[in-house]
């Protein structure tokens, strides 16, 4: 039983035995004085006044432990008196307690863990009889009063104030404050070992107040990694940090944490000041941050400007910015500008002063203006604006000087402002047209894919035309034709956009063309039907791929060939064919412009040109191309014959004709696709049966549109179609029935499609699937042969396994019947002796044959010792052999033996019941008569295996 429970009989007893004590009462001075005469304790006790209770510490079952406890109490509490109770128990009692404090008193005891949890107060009614006291004559029995327990409160006291937790005084009187300090130290630092203060926890407690570490355990870690004392301890820990040594070196830069300290490490910083710093300016890097700070720069935004902007003089840079002009490219741009228009003045000054000086010779200071005009000639070379801006502000003063300048300048100023408006006229009606031709493409062209690049484009031309600045009207009429021309839209705009009077008179109708010579080498552009194409290519150096080798070969030397057509459309047709016929020279990659222009001789590989377009087209650009044919940079490309790949493209252009019709008319069966005019690089597919099956029909239509790396988007037609409109496909394939109802939506919708070439008929479609249909079964017989296979492997694995046990239950049957008896004998040597043990706690746990189980099993004795005081009691105890078998000890073969043993428990308090399971081991040694080795553990905990190979253990009754 535990010494609560002792505790609870010994008040259960008191109350129902205290008002039928037949024994007599003596105040304790007076037993104490009875006893220093006469040598005998007397057999009652009660409290001496109606005003003191007695503290009661402790109880015990028998009068030895009582007063060993008793005297244990010594150092921390003071004399004691242990006293019997009338239920046989022995008190402990430490002294009275005045009735008004007592229970406030015993309150705080406790929870300064001097007097034990389950202490109590008494009147002394069910105490019978003292038996031993440690109480002197002429002692105070006030038990806060006792020097012992004085010392112990002023020790705490002085162990809190080292800890900042106590700041009243060192008086050994127990308090509120003193309770306080010492819950804050046991919320900090733990609870006390064994829940009662002793002298050495106290020890304990005074060795932590004096490093602030809160136990041993906590102290070797933190002296394992360095630390002498808790504050830097915890403050490490807090922190982050390892070890005392990068603590230390952490918090001589003035980091606090491990993290900062890293991070700063990291960086190449060299103080929390530094990085702190760094950091408030946005900064990671020292390096960073010190360049910053070499440039004179604030912040990590500021740095990163500096960088990407191209300056690498700070002072620049900051100018630049106080201008307006974030990187340097800008800046450079902006001063070429200036630069520019300063040169222009300049050249403009000294021309007009050329022009006049020629005029008027006998200009009276003729040296001094040539002496400047030199200069500024010289000035003119330089790359400083402000430099040249200088030299022209000189000149011009001095030539403002003369008679009739200032008037012949103004002229000539006029006559340049003329020219400069003619030319923003003609650029702004340039301007104005594409504009306007580009707003009527866009309202008959809402679904197309080029809609977001020419309502960008427009937007951008609003309020140009107006624009009175000639650079910024160039810059915008040059980036409206790039538009144009790589859109594709120099045809559809052609006939939208109504020619300006300027352009009447600037570029003439076809019909009033000039005549051109023909001759030997430009008759291949102007000889032969208007319906011939002549195919040229670029032999000058500029060729952007083509090059003819020393062989005489053709060549695409970048595996990309660029063709400029003009008069011929671009068709997926057409670029099939090209490929094919390209391909073998290198071409695989192939760049079609589908509008050639005057500018486009230099930036084309090969030039497709219709004679009829040709013929109507304009001077200039007739012009450029004759004298180029003539300059032989233009020649014609033998290697492509434009009539072959014609008759190929017809053919193509035939069947996807055919193709169309039969699937309209609901006679053609199978899959194909049709082509739209999208951006896109997507085929979209709506199919049944395997993909797998439409890959090779899929991929002709791939390469025949160009596309590469087909990876078709299979959905529903519904899907589909919602994709083609939403210009997500290039191609649609799928069954003639797909296609012709999509088809006859496009057709309502207005949505240009065609046909391709190609066509998997429903028969091959057929064929194919029942092909793969037939591979998959075998390759899911294959499988399901696999798994019977493996299943087999398993069961016959399984049956070995069965069959090893069998024989393992076999051998050991065997084992058992021929040495049952020896084992069972052993078995019998410890079995009485244990559970004796556990069932009859006033019997000895010795055996029949002499062996002392408490002494050979110390572990499983102390766990019998604590059964009854936890409140359990042991009902049975069984034990078994585990095994069993012979032992070289010393060149003696000896017999060993491995138990286990199952102790059942019961709890009445609980009302529970609890099985203990332990393994006990031993080597008998017969000629000695001795126990050798033994060996115990739970059976949880169970280790009795490394046990029994440390004692080469021969089994003779397990089969391994």
């Amino acid at each position: 039983m535990s010494s609560m429970g002792y505790v609870l009989a010994l008040l259960s007893a008191a109350c129902l035995e205290a008002t039928a004590s037949p024994y007599n009462t003596f105040p304790l001075w007076t037993v104490t004085d009875y006893h220093a005469r006469s040598g005998v304790l007397p057999v009652s006790l009660r409290t001496p006044r109606s005003d003191l209770l007695w503290l009661v510490v402790s109880s015990r079952p028998t009068e030895g432990e009582a007063i060993a406890l008793a005297q244990a109490y010594a150092p921390t509490l003071g004399p004691t008196v242990v006293a019997q109770s009338r239920n046989g128990l022995f008190a402990i009692i430490a002294g009275t307690l005045n009735i008004d404090k007592a229970k406030p008193n015993l309150k705080t005891l406790k929870g300064l863990h001097i007097i034990p949890q389950d202490s109590f107060l008494s009147r002394g009614d069910s105490l019978d009889r003292i038996v031993w006291m440690s109480f002197q004559r002429g002692d105070s029995l006030d038990f806060m009063m006792q020097p012992a327990y004085r010392q112990v409160v002023q020790r705490i006291q002085a162990a809190m104030t080292r800890l900042s937790l106590y700041s009243g005084p060192i008086d050994g009187l127990i308090g509120p404050s003193t309770v306080s300090s010492f819950s804050t130290y046991m919320a900090n630092f733990g609870v006390p070992a064994g829940d009662l203060l002793t002298e050495y926890s106290l020890a304990e407690i005074e060795r932590g107040a004096g490093d602030g570490f809160r136990n041993d355990q906590e102290r070797n870690l933190a002296q394992s990694l360095g630390f002498t004392e808790a504050s830097s301890y915890r403050a490490a820990t807090a922190g982050g940090f390892p070890s005392a040594s990068i603590f230390a070196q952490a918090k001589s830069l003035g980091f606090s944490t491990q993290r900062e300290f890293d991070a700063a490490v990291s960086g190449g910083f060299r103080s929390r000041d530094e990085y702190q710093r760094a950091q408030a300016a946005g900064f990671t890097s020292a390096d960073d941050f010190r360049a910053a700070q070499q440039f004179g720069i604030q912040s990590k935004t500021e740095l990163v400007a500096f960088r990407a902007s191209g300056f690498t003089d700070p002072v620049e840079f900051r100018n630049a910015s106080q201008k307006g002009f974030a990187d340097k490219a800008s800046f450079d741009k902006s001063e070429a500008r200036r630069l520019k228009a300063s040169k222009a003045a300049a050249n403009i000054l000294l021309s007009d002063a050329q022009t006049f000086l020629k005029l008027n010779p006998q200009t009276s200071n003729l040296v001094e203006i040539a002496d400047k005009a030199a200069a500024l000639n010289a000035q003119v070379q330089t790359n400083s604006a402000d430099a040249l801006n200088d030299s022209t502000l000189r000149l011009t003063n001095l030539l403002m000087a003369v008679p009739g300048f200032a008037e012949f300048s103004a002229s000539k100023d006029k006559e340049r402002s003329e020219d400069i408006e003619k030319q923003k006229a003609l650029i702004s009606a340039e301007i104005q047209g594409n504009q306007q031709a580009l707003k009527t493409w866009m309202a008959t062209h809402l679904t197309s894919s080029k809609l977001p690049l020419v309502v960008s484009e427009v937007k951008a031309l609003d309020g140009m035309t107006s624009s009175s600045d000639l650079e910024a009207l160039t810059d915008a009429r040059d980036s409206v034709r790039a538009l144009i021309a790589s859109q594709g839209l120099t045809g559809e705009l052609a006939a939208l956009k109504a020619p300006t009077q300027e352009e009447d008179k600037a570029e003439p109708q076809a019909d009033n063309n000039p005549a051109f010579t023909v001759t030997e080498l430009n008759k291949v552009l102007l000889k032969g039907a208007l319906d011939d194409v002549a195919v040229l290519y670029n032999a000058g150096p500029a060729a952007p791929s083509l090059l003819k080798t020393i062989s005489g070969e053709f060549s695409f030397t970048k595996n990309e060939a660029w063709i400029c057509l003009f008069g011929v459309e671009s068709t997926p047709a057409l670029e099939k064919v090209l490929h094919v016929a390209l391909e073998p020279l290198g071409g695989k990659t192939i760049h079609i412009n589908r509008e050639c222009g005057q500018a486009d001789i230099n930036q084309a590989d090969v030039f497709f040109i219709q004679h009829k377009k040709f013929v109507e087209a304009k001077p200039s650009f007739a012009v450029a191309y004759l004298e180029a044919v003539e300059a032989k940079t233009l020649r014609p490309f033998d290697k492509i014959n434009y009539p072959d790949l014609k008759r190929r493209m017809d053919q193509d252009r035939v069947l996807a004709i055919q193709i169309a019709a039969d699937v309209e008319k609901g006679s053609k069966l199978g899959y194909g696709g049709i082509l739209l005019d999208s951006k896109s690089t997507r085929i979209c597919g709506v199919i049944d049966g395997e993909p797998k099956i439409h890959m090779a029909t899929i991929d002709k239509l791939a390469e025949f549109a160009s596309i590469p790396n087909a990876d078709p988007q299979i959905s529903n037609v519904d899907t589909a179609y919602q994709d083609v409109r939403r210009d997500k496909c290039r191609i649609l394939y799928g069954s003639s029935a797909t296609l012709k109802a999509v088809t006859e939506a496009l057709t309502r919708d207005s949505v240009n499609f065609a046909y391709a070439p190609i066509w998997f008929e429903q028969s091959d479609f057929t064929a194919a699937q029942a092909k793969f249909e037939l591979a998959r079964r075998g390759q899911v017989q294959s499988e399901q042969a696999a798994r019977v296979a493996a299943e087999e492997a398993k069961r016959v694995t399984a049956q070995r396994v069965e069959e090893a046990q069998k024989s393992k239950a076999a051998q050991e049957a065997v084992l058992r019947q021929k040495n049952g008896a020896a084992a069972a004998a052993l078995l019998n040597m410890f079995s009485d002796g244990l559970k004796t043990a556990v069932l009859d706690e006033t019997a000895k746990s010795q055996t029949p044959s002499g062996i002392n189980i408490s002494a050979l099993f110390p572990d499983f004795a102390r766990w019998n010792q604590q059964l009854g005081q936890d409140a359990w009691k042991a009902t049975d105890a069984s034990s078994s052999v585990d095994d069993y078998g012979t032992v070289n000890w010393k060149s003696r073969n000896l017999e060993a033996i491995i138990i286990k043993t199952v102790v059942k428990t019961a709890s009445a308090e609980r009302g529970e019941y609890k099985d203990e399971c332990f393994v006990f081991g031993a080597v008998i040694d017969n000629e000695f008569k001795m126990v050798r080795d033994p060996y115990e553990a739970r059976c949880e905990k169970d280790a009795s295996s490394d046990w029994a190979v440390g004692h080469e253990l021969k089994s003779l009754w397990v089969v391994n």
